[in-house]
């Protein structure tokens, strides 16, 4: 398995951690599995060594991932401001991406830490360790505990798990690694129930979800060449289905399902936010979505990449399909050269 003392970025982290009594641990908005599972894993182990810690997020705990054992500590963000001395944001590759009221609580701390693992992580923060041939920041914990000695506890060891596995789409996804494989078998060793887990991971969807499910399968594109499958969700859909913005996580594995496509477009609207919110995801190994979102000020990983750009939903979407276009017809160009 690989060893954590290939990561010379885990000294200056711990030194921070030990040098100092109060820390708040946060995540990106909209958080998926390895944001909650790395916050809720990172708070634990704080508080093993005896720190004050508040674990929070702007957005809470989505719904799906409230059977974890621990998630009612982590709190939404408060109104008024976070007194800790350092903050530490997981799983993040931007610190606007926090959300504006989490960074309003937390003007008044000194220091920040940067754990993450997107290639496309900004690099700020005050002690950073960005390592982007991890699976998941997740994965970078469950190494960086291992250097720090804290024992992972039943809630930190589940947390971890579910943390490694949605970033690896249950273990589907480009960086499940042989040592990814062995981190889980670890995790497992300690106890982790794998089946209730998935089932409650991948098996447990609410109703609304399930209408979701159906006005994407009815209203999603793909060209003429069957490469991009592209989906608008509108906000009077979302209305009229009644959901709630986690509801419409993971919709984008639909069009990336369909047989054929290389390339898949989610779009959403959003009441917040006048930007039309865009999840990416890549099936060849050839085409980057991250490299494509950072055209638009977006970021992410090779296989999964987001951006947010400002525009009517069906025009944003014209301005992504032509480019994902371009990506395709680059590959193709270059197959037949």
């Amino acid at each position: 398995m690989e060893d954590w003392k290939h990561y010379p970025q885990f000294a200056p982290l711990a030194d921070l951690i030990r040098s100092h009594g109060s820390f708040a641990v946060i995540a990106h908005v909209h958080p998926d599995g390895d944001a909650i599972g790395s916050t809720l894993a990172l708070g634990e182990a704080l508080k093993q060594m005896g720190k004050k810690v508040v674990m929070m997020n702007e957005d809470g705990v989505p719904s799906n991932l409230a059977f974890m054992p621990g998630v009612e500590n982590i709190i939404p963000t408060p109104d008024e401001p976070v007194d800790v001395e350092v903050a530490i944001s997981v799983d993040n590759g931007a610190l606007k991406r926090l959300g504006e009221r989490s960074l309003e609580a937390l003007a008044g701390v000194k220091v920040w830490a940067n754990i993450d693992h997107h290639r496309t992580n900004e690099l700020f923060g005050d002690v950073q360790c960005v390592l982007p041939d991890e699976c998941a920041t997740g994965a970078v914990l469950y190494y960086f505990f291992k250097y720090l000695g804290v024992p992972v506890t039943p809630v930190m060891r589940d947390a971890l798990y579910v943390a490694v596995s949605t970033d690896t789409g249950s273990f589907q996804y480009q960086m499940t690694t042989a040592a990814v494989m062995e981190l889980a078998a670890d995790l497992i060793r300690m106890g982790v129930d794998v089946q209730d887990i998935n089932r409650q991971l991948y098996q447990e969807k609410p109703w609304v979800k399930m209408q979701l499910m159906r006005e994407a399968l009815n209203g999603m594109k793909l060209t003429p060449d069957g490469r991009i499958c592209t989906f608008c969700l509108t906000n009077e859909a979302k209305a009229r289905i009644g959901s709630r913005p986690e509801d419409t996580e993971g919709l984008i594995d639909l069009l990336r399902s369909v047989q054929g496509v290389w390339l898949a477009a989610y779009l959403e609207e959003t009441e917040e936010d006048p930007r039309i919110r865009i999840s990416l995801r890549s099936k060849t190994p050839e085409i980057s979505v991250a490299e494509l979102a950072s055209r638009f000020g977006g970021g992410g990983h090779s296989m999964a990449a987001g951006v947010r750009i400002r525009g009517p939903i069906e025009e944003v979407r014209l301005t992504i399909l032509k480019a994902m276009r371009e990506e395709v017809e680059r590959v193709i160009r270059q197959k037949i050269s």
